[in-house]
Parts: C-alpha cells; structure tokens; sequence
C-alpha cells in the first residue's frame, strides 16, 4: 500500500493513562476525530511507542479493532525515542526490538506498513542497526524501514552499508519541513530540512529521490491562521522570527490570491518539492482535515514556490 500524501498525526491522541474511558459512549467520542479522517480520505497515521508513553498506541489500536479496519489503513510507528537522562541512548538491538514488539501489541497488529527510528544517535554503530532492522523486516515485522530526525549525511552513510550489504535500505525520512524555518529546536535531537540554510539537505533528498514525511509543516499552527501573532502558542513560537513572519505574509497573499486558505499554501509549498514529499498533519475538525486533504489539488508554479521562499517581487 502506497502513503498518501497526507498523513494523520496523532501525537496528542489518547492518554498516558491504561484506561482512560469508563464508557462505551465516552469511547465512541474519543474515537470521532479518527472516523472522520477515515471519512474524507485519510488512511494514513503517523504513530510513536512515546507518544502518551504508549497511550497514543492503545487508543488507536483500540479504535481499529473496534472498526475492524486494519487491511485498509497504512501505519506508521516509530521506536528507539531516547528517555532524558535515564536512558540517552535507545538505538541498540535489544531497545529497537522491545519498541517495536511492544507497538505491535499495543496497535493489535502483526505487521506495520512502515517503522521509522525516532531520534538519531551520532554514537550509535549503523552497521548495528542495519542488522537489526533487516532481521526484524525479514521476519514480518513491517513492510519497510525508514528514519525521523536524521541528518542527511547519517542517512547517507547507512543507506552505503545497506547497498554494500544486499539489504533494504531507508525507504523513507522524516524531517521537520516547512515553509518556515525555525529559530531553534522546539524538542531536542529534531532535525530540519527547511529554509536556505538547509538547502544541502533539501539537495540531497532531489538526488536520491527519498520520499519525506514531513512533521509540523504548518509549523504547529503558525501556518495555519493569518491572524495569529508573531509568537503563537504551542511549540510553534520557534518559527515566530522575522523571517518567519514575513514568509507567513507572502503565503497569506498568494492565499488570498488563489482563493485557497493559508494552510492549504503552506501545505502545497511542501509538496512542489523536487523530491517525493507527505504531510503529517493533525486536525481539531473534521473540515480542517477535509481542507488539508483538497491542499494536495493546490499545485504553485516554481516561480510561486521560491518568491514564496525568498521574497521579491511578487509572481503574475
């Protein structure tokens, strides 16, 4: 099964909590966001052993067995997220294979569509985590393998190691990328692939056509509202700088020039991408999710897509 190019995120869905839901009917509305997204065409769903330390898992999985919709729903989960201080370092064997175990369990499934390695470890062997990524694939364990918050250059070098090897490689990356760049990290370990000073990256992904699953490309709501300020809530105030700003403003002209919502724009700026592109996106309304999905029919020019990176004078 092929990922659209928009996929749910669920990072805030569900609960640390084992049993967070007394009832049926408190159930059934917890599970209303997920039917809906079902409902206007998204299949997708970007999950992670950390989210709600697993209670994210739990919610969903027990919203597919409750749907009995599994074959018709493409999952992606990640594992070997790092736990602050305790346990720094999460990319060995032992720490991958209990992640991914345990995310199966939780999801009620035998199979992921796609595994991706949640944070890099610059001191983590890579010839170690290829063996332990190709033995888990070989043994059903998900269809393909891939990585989040990697830089270039580390992909690079165990995607040698796999052609070398005669194994799968990286099938798919998933950066933070956006129309707006960030001033700094808004979680520690995250890796960006937007604005110029990434552009290497961006040249990377162009040459070797890995796809990307683009997290926060609304740049956790700054894109997703021309009246919100400069500095908004959330994790978003680190897109909230003058450069920031001002691309907001350009997408918010083209906007309303092509009778579209800023959303839409800043969605349609990460697919114009030279490079296989997906948005991972979370929506508070069925029709915001609607309008996410209808942003994939929204196509810029190359001379929208960079005025809207740089400025200038404006494109006819």
């Amino acid at each position: 099964m092929q990922a659209p190019r928009i996929i749910v995120g669920t990072s805030r869905m569900g609960s640390p909590l084992p049993n967070p839901f007394l009832g049926a009917s408190a159930r059934e509305r917890a599970y209303a966001p997920l039917d809906a997204a079902v409902e206007v065409g998204c299949h997708a769903f970007d999950l992670a052993a950390s989210y709600m330390l697993g209670g994210t898992e739990r919610f969903v999985g027990g919203w597919i067995a409750s749907r009995r919709n599994r074959d018709r729903l493409f999952l992606v989960s990640k594992g070997g997220h790092p736990y602050p201080i305790v346990r720094p370092h999460r990319l060995s064997s032992d720490a991958l294979t209990a992640d991914l175990h345990a995310s199966l369990k939780r999801l009620g499934t035998e199979r992921l569509d796609l595994y991706l390695l949640h944070k890099d470890d610059d001191a983590a062997p890579l010839d170690a985590i290829l063996e332990t990524m190709t033995k888990l694939q070989r043994q059903g364990k998900f269809d393909a393998w891939g990585v989040s918050n990697w830089s270039h250059e580390r992909i690079a070098a165990i995607d040698a190691l796999a052609r070398s090897a005669g194994v799968p490689s990286v099938a798919a990356s998933s950066p933070h990328f956006s129309l707006v760049a960030w001033e700094k990290p808004p979680f520690p370990g995250s890796v960006s692939i937007a604005g110029e000073r990434n552009r290497e990256a961006r040249e990377y992904y162009e040459k070797t056509g890995l796809p990307v699953l683009a997290w926060s490309p609304l740049g956790g709501g700054f894109l997703g509202s021309p009246s919100k300020g400069a500095v908004v809530g959330g994790s978003s105030g680190a897109y909230g700088n003058a450069e920031g700003v001002a691309a907001r403003e350009r997408a918010t002209t083209l906007a309303r020039r092509r009778g579209v919502s800023l959303s839409q724009i800043a969605l349609a700026y990460v697919f114009a991408q030279p490079f296989p592109t997906h948005a991972i996106v979370a929506a508070s309304t069925p029709e915001k999710m609607k309008a996410n999905v209808e942003a994939t029919k929204v196509t810029l020019s190359p001379a929208e897509t960079r005025w809207l990176e740089v400025g200038g004078p404006a494109p006819t």
